[in-house]
Parts: structure tokens; sequence; C-alpha cells
């Protein structure tokens, strides 16, 4: 899918072909990324403590429809897990490196062995994924558990 992402206002925007996600640059909580199967991709698990404002971008009625029914079914209004293109991550994290100090370099991340990442954290060890930016500067384990992706025993 097409993806246009840009500034406005203290906002991240994600734009598609009729929807625009508005993301409050200061609800960023937390962003993991992994190695995703596809060819030139990775997929970020993208957390927030304020919801994500949506707005249709085209307005009509059929659009206005899929809107609606888009709203009714999405209960993830403070987490996004999607798949995204390398340059545009490359791309989205230039823009929000000025925002969020901590947040990790792509160039520091070296996407193209991505297959070959390994994290240890707190006696942990997890394949093909790393902690991006955490905003209370925790671990990937303590990310994970916080988010309910791993469960302590």
């Amino acid at each position: 899918m097409f993806y246009k992402i840009y500034l406005e206002n203290n906002d991240l925007i994600i734009e598609t072909f009729f929807l625009k996600e508005k993301i409050a640059i200061d609800s960023i909580d937390d962003i993991i990324i992994s190695y995703h199967r596809g060819w030139n991709e990775h997929k970020l698990f993208t957390y927030f403590d304020k919801p994500i404002q949506y707005e249709l971008t085209r307005r009509s009625w059929f659009y206005q429809m899929l809107f609606q029914i888009f709203l009714a079914f999405n209960t993830e209004k403070f987490r996004i897990y999607r798949a995204y293109d390398n340059e545009l991550i490359t791309s989205m994290f230039s823009l929000l490196k000025p925002y969020l100090s901590p947040l990790i370099k792509t160039k520091d991340l070296d996407l193209a062995h991505s297959f070959t990442w390994m994290t240890y954290d707190e006696g942990g060890q997890f394949k093909q994924m790393k902690l991006v930016y955490s905003r209370e500067g925790l671990g990937l384990k303590r990310v994970m558990l916080k988010h309910k992706i791993l469960l302590e025993k």
C-alpha cells in the first residue's frame, strides 16, 4: 500500500489513498521493528498513550461509508502493527529523530541484514527484532511485557 508520511502541527501524519492517521508525536510510547519476510520491508509495532485520530481524505459517499465501517471495527486506536517499505521507515525516522531523542537511526539498524538480528535482553533472546524507541528507557523484554506481546510465567 502507498503511504505518504509527513509532519503537521506536532503530529505525524500517515496518509493512504482515502485515510489520514494523525498521531501526536508526544504520544509515541514505544517502537519495535522486526524482520518481515517481504522484500525490502520491515514491520513496525508502534504504541501510543493517546488515541490515533482518523480523517477521511476523499469525500465521496462510497469512501464515507467505508470510513464509517472502518471506525466501527477499528479496535486498535493506541497501536499500529504494520509493514513498511525500508525507504518509508528511513524517512519516518528522520522526521521523528528531532522529537524522539533516543530514537535509533536507521543506518545503525542495518535493515539489509535484519534476518540476522539478535537481541539479548534480561536473559531473553529475541530473533529478528530490535527496540527502536522507548520513552521510559525500557529494554525490549520490558516493552514486550508492558504491551502483552510477551507474557511472564
